[in-house]
């Protein structure tokens, strides 16, 4: 069988965040849809995609509170509808762009496909997913608002999707499209004698009070890098062998990410 992998492309390698509205980076995401067609042609394999909200998602979050759910609120419940507005707005023009650009993608809407239990993913639309996968085609997910059998609806985010995936499709790989190299042994936008921290084991990572995970740098409700982390759950995972973070702003690493190829980033091994 081909391998599974999954990718999650950051909000702040989809978008300009520290730009108003829903401003893609639409000659970067060219070249990232050429990468990853590159290395289709050299290897098969399939591949989820996943991508973030980008600022003016979470912008609306963070007016209208979403981080902790509608909860009956008739206000949030209008703002849900705002976010997930300029949510899909985001999707459909990566997917208009993956699809020009030669890959065979589809979207999985997360709302029509995820529902949550208090923030927390109870239900996901398989067949749906393996359908997209088994005619060839790479199905996208993004972060969004989706319905919550306590909160009404609730914030799903990609970085809790990639993980829930690739527990049950049995996914070999995640990799994080990352608007830095990797995992620092401190922040990098803040200190520039920072090191890359190349490998490491999982348990280390959240275990290790001294490697600080920080969060994004932009306006982001679900954590930045430190939230991947944290939602990496290893119960009953018997398929995931790694977690990788590169940096996604450089497309030529979409080719080498996925045919395994060396080049300064952080592995995070599993087992």
């Amino acid at each position: 069988m081909k391998p599974l992998y999954i990718l999650k492309i950051g909000g702040s390698v989809a978008t300009h965040k520290d730009r108003p509205g829903v401003s893609v980076r639409s000659e970067l995401l060219k070249k990232i849809a050429l990468s990853i067609k590159k290395a289709k042609e050299k290897k098969d394999f399939d591949l989820i995609l996943i991508h973030g909200a980008g600022a003016a998602g979470h912008q609306l979050a963070k007016k209208y509170d979403l981080r902790v759910g509608v909860n009956g609120d008739g206000k949030k419940f209008y703002g849900s509808l705002l976010s997930s507005v300029v949510d899909q707005k985001l999707n459909n023009a990566i997917f208009e762009t993956f699809v020009f650009g030669g890959l065979k993608v589809l979207p999985a809407h997360t709302a029509s496909t995820i529902i949550q239990k208090n923030s927390k993913i109870s239900y996901c639309n398989l067949r749906i997913i393996k359908k997209i996968l088994e005619n060839n085609c790479f199905p996208i997910l993004y972060g969004e608002m989706v319905f919550d059998e306590k909160l009404d609806m609730s914030i799903c985010s990609g970085d809790a999707i990639a993980p829930y995936l690739a527990k049950k499709l049995g996914a070999e790989k995640i990799f994080f499209a990352s608007d830095i190299d990797g995992i620092f042994d401190q922040d990098p936008h803040l200190h520039k004698d920072a090191k890359l921290i190349e490998k490491i084991n999982l348990n280390k990572i959240k275990n290790n009070n001294k490697i600080k995970l920080t969060d994004s740098h932009n306006v982001d409700v679900t954590g930045g890098l430190s939230g991947k982390i944290k939602n990496i759950d290893l119960k009953h995972n018997i398929s995931l062998k790694s977690v990788e973070i590169f940096n996604g702003l450089k497309p030529e690493n979409y080719e080498k990410i996925i045919l395994g190829k060396k080049f300064p980033h952080t592995f995070i091994k599993i087992k």
